[in-house]
């Protein structure tokens, strides 16, 4: 098949951040399987320089999008595009949608394709009013996009707050528009049985919903314990994303102290690119305590360093891989709810599931203080998850939501 892949991001060996890692073997795994996939995204400078490396996987169309200008008209510009964003949160903003409606190479890759796929769910708007109704329309969904803000509404409590206003609107803005996008797909492609659930009751209709679990376990295994002896706590992240950054001071304001009061010599590494300042400052405050180490090259070294992996997200929606990747290398896990929502469940396991700083914390001294019984029983997990993560279950997969008849 002729496969149009729309995307925001052109992935590459290294990107640093989980869904351009998925999109990387998703684009290669079509390619196995013998389809012809041409990537369709913006011209922007990290996307030119991936293209490149992206030659012999899939053929890539960038598309120029007009700049903001300069001086006060560029800051209006920009101004007015973030209330866009705010307002219309699934919907790209209005200089892409323009921008793709003007290139003519787009328009021809797209004409000229058996099925088209968009690569998270707001790609998906692109498809709502111009599609073509011979070629196969798949929304690939990499989370959820109303569970967040259905959590950010919760969050916002009651009442006439302008913050509270803002938050009912974008949580009705987002369930109309994602609404929009699945009910036009033939496929809605999602991570877990639980996000296709939500994919349904978003719908409101019909709708084919199907589980591809992504392909993790491809290259990953476990290694004994290595490198610095000293107890440690690793939470993985890019920390430019808000639900991260949260966690991240979470951590070193509320769950840390409390595991250092009974094991003082514990180290917390934060890996992951962008750290904040409050993370810096923090780090700063408790050299021997806290690690910050930015983007590494390659995460490997500080998972063998690790006694345990945290995943203390309060907020967020999908598949969380770092959960995932970590349960796949036998290391313990100790998680809040939506940390594991959509892996956990039959023979896959955490170590811990609790949502309270106090209790991650009990759960978290409860491995460092036997970490050799804490790997034993990781281990069993890491064979569920390899079996489930597999890279031969995604190729089923794929081959079901491109290969199989639509009905």
């Amino acid at each position: 098949m002729r496969i149009v892949s729309l995307s925001p991001v052109v992935p590459y060996e290294g990107i640093p951040h989980a869904g351009g890692q998925y999109l990387l073997r998703h684009l290669r795994a079509l390619r196995d399987r013998g389809h012809d996939v041409t990537v369709v995204s913006f011209a922007d400078p990290e996307n030119r320089t991936a293209s490149d490396a992206l030659a012999g996987v899939a053929d890539v169309v960038l598309v120029p999008v007009d700049g903001l200008g300069r001086g006060p008209l560029r800051r209006l510009r920009a101004t007015i595009e973030r209330q866009e964003q705010r307002l219309f949160p699934v919907r790209p903003v209005s200089r892409r949608r323009r921008a793709l409606r003007r290139s003519a190479a787009a328009r021809a890759a797209v004409a000229a394709a058996d099925a088209v796929e968009y690569q998270w769910t707001e790609s998906g708007w692109f498809g709502v009013h111009r599609r073509r109704a011979s070629a196969r329309h798949v929304v690939i969904a990499h989370d959820v996009v109303l569970q967040n803000y259905a959590r950010f509404l919760a969050a916002a409590g009651t009442g006439w707050h302008p913050r509270v206003l803002l938050a009912r609107w974008r949580y009705a803005s987002v369930r109309r528009d994602e609404r929009r996008i699945y009910r036009r797909a033939d496929v809605v492609v999602s991570f877990s049985a639980k996000d296709a659930a939500l994919v349904r009751r978003v719908a409101v209709a019909p709708v084919r919903a199907v589980v591809v679990r992504p392909p993790l376990a491809d290259g990953v295994s476990p290694r004994p314990r290595s490198g610095d002896p000293a107890p440690t706590v690793l939470f993985v992240g890019a920390f430019d994303r808000s639900v991260n950054a949260d966690a991240a001071v979470w951590t070193m304001t509320d769950i840390a102290p409390r595991v250092l009061a009974a094991c003082p010599r514990a180290r917390f590494v934060f890996a992951g690119a962008h750290p904040t300042d409050a993370m810096r400052w923090l780090a700063a405050e408790a050299p021997d305590a806290f690690v910050v180490t930015g983007r590494v090259d390659s995460l490997d070294p500080v998972y063998e360093a690790a006694d345990v992996v945290l995943v203390p997200l309060r907020a967020g929606a999908g598949v969380k891989f770092k959960t995932v990747e970590a349960m796949l290398r036998g290391i313990p896990v100790v998680s809040t709810a939506i940390g594991v929502e959509g892996i956990v469940g039959g023979r896959i396991r955490a170590f811990a599931v609790e949502d309270d700083a106090e209790d991650l914390a009990t759960a978290l001294v409860g491995v460092l203080d036997d970490p050799a019984a804490a790997r034993d029983q990781a281990a069993r997990t890491r064979d569920a998850a390899a079996d489930e993560f597999s890279r031969e279950a995604f190729l089923r997969a794929l081959a079901d939501v491109y290969e199989r008849p639509l009905p």
